[in-house]
Parts: C-alpha cells; structure tokens; sequence
C-alpha cells in the first residue's frame, strides 16, 4: 500500500512537472519553468548561466560510429546559420537515424535542413515545450548517453537565447570549405 502511494505521488510529481513545461508557449517561459525546477532539486539554485550553456554546448563527448562530437557539430557554433543534411563535417545518420528505407519520402531523405537553434534567429525554433524536452532527451542521450539536467537544459537554454539578431543564413559544406548563401528572408 505504501508502496503504491509512493509511485503515485512519484508519478503525479513528475506530471506536474512535464504540465508546467507544456503550459509555456515561449523560450522565456520554458526557462521559467526549468528555474522552478531547479530550485526544487537543488536549493542552492542561483539562476542559469549563458557561460555555462555555452560550455556544455561546445563540450565534445565520444559517440560511438561518430567520434568526438557537440551540439554544436551538428547545430553549428553560431545558432544563428541553419544548414542542410550532410553538408556538415559531421553526417547526419550520427545524430538523426533514419535509414533511406525508414523514411516516408526516401527520395528526399538526405534534403533535411536544420534551421537556426537560436530563437532571435528562429523563433518557432524553442516555443514549442513538449518539442523542446523530447528534442533534448534524445540529444543528451546521444552524446552523453543520458539525460541532461535541469540546469544542463537551462544554461543551454539560457545561452541560446543571448544570440541577437535574425538568421545568417545557409552554411554549405561546413568544415572542408565554408560558403555562406544569401540570407533567408524572414
């Protein structure tokens, strides 16, 4: 009996926890809710740092097929530039795993662009929260084979919000030689 109450109480916790992030419609307000975290599991909380974020999005970690790789070997070190599938040093089947045959539109399985991470960049990029937690589960469990932190989550967060400014554009070919095309238009 105990026992069950225990669960319980564990599952509804954790319920309220996803509900809060769920009811946040922007970045500001997903941080919000990752700060009320925070202070919960950690008292001493003192708020999220931008240096810290970009540390921990810089950091590389062995992946296994792939080598040493960031978030930023995929999502570029200016969040601001999107890029297209396979024009990175890093191949996509290392962070997006999708076989040809897997695919619905196997023709155009290698046309994926990753847009800009940054939200003054692209600002549907992290307004949608239950994207952003299930976006960040599965990142973290690739490169650190488990799940990021509240304050992992934040300080990255927190980092990606300090870019200023619109979208740089297209980077082609990233990491052999660098193009930049035009701009996208907002």
């Amino acid at each position: 009996m105990l026992r069950s109450v225990v669960l319980a109480s564990i599952v509804l916790g954790c319920g309220h926890l996803i509900a809060g992030v769920a009811r946040a419609d922007t970045p500001q307000q997903i941080l919000a809710v990752y700060a009320a975290q925070a202070r919960t599991q950690v008292p001493s909380f003192a708020g999220f740092s931008a240096e810290r974020g970009e540390a921990f999005y810089n950091e590389k970690h062995l992946v296994k097929g792939a080598g040493m790789v960031s978030c930023a070997s995929c999502h570029l070190k200016d969040a601001r530039y999107s890029v297209y599938a396979h024009q990175t040093d890093i191949p996509c089947r290392t962070c997006h795993v999708i076989n040809d045959w897997e695919h619905p539109d196997p023709k155009h399985a290698k046309k994926r662009r990753i847009e800009p991470f940054a939200p003054s960049a692209n600002p549907k990029r992290l307004s949608d929260p239950r994207y952003v937690e299930t976006f960040l589960r599965l990142n973290c469990l690739m490169l650190l084979s488990r799940e990021c932190t509240t304050l992992e989550k934040g300080d990255v967060l927190t980092y990606l919000m300090a870019f200023e400014g619109g979208s740089k554009g297209d980077l082609v070919n990233v990491g052999s030689r660098l193009a930049k095309r035009a701009a996208v238009p907002q």
